[in-house]
């Protein structure tokens, strides 16, 4: 299930199951059983850097790196032992000014960072 010393921020779900809950992983064994938790298919949303090109007066374009808030659908993830990361890639799912619909972008969960991970069902063995 969810281990129980993983810090919840916030949990909303619905009688059916489907919902989300708010966590933050504070140790590598967290992030290991965040990489358990997060299945194909769920969203998680979490704060991320994206590179944006941006036009310039001059008609030059030039890159920035842009701190914003990405829904992704999940489609892959991995489990980085070494910075006890997980990378997860996915389509963006909410309209956001720097990503479109179904844009793919990959989302760095990291220690101590929050995230929200959203489930059509979460299993009853998650949130014994």
């Amino acid at each position: 299930g969810l281990p129980a010393k993983m810090k919840q921020l916030s949990r909303d779900i619905g009688k059916d199951g489907s919902g989300s809950v708010k966590l933050m992983a504070e140790d590598p064994e967290d992030m290991w059983h965040a990489y358990n938790l997060v299945l194909v298919g769920d969203r998680v949303r979490a704060t991320t850097i994206r590179k944006v090109q941006r036009q310039t007066a001059t008609g030059s374009s030039e890159s920035e790196r842009v701190r914003l808030t990405l829904t992704v659908e999940v489609v892959d993830v991995e489990f980085d032992t070494t910075a006890s990361s997980l990378r997860i890639n996915g389509r963006n799912v909410v309209e956001n000014e720097h990503v479109k619909i179904g844009a793919h972008h990959s989302i760095e969960l990291e220690m101590n960072r929050a995230f929200t991970v959203e489930k059509k069902s979460w299993d009853a063995i998650f949130l014994e």
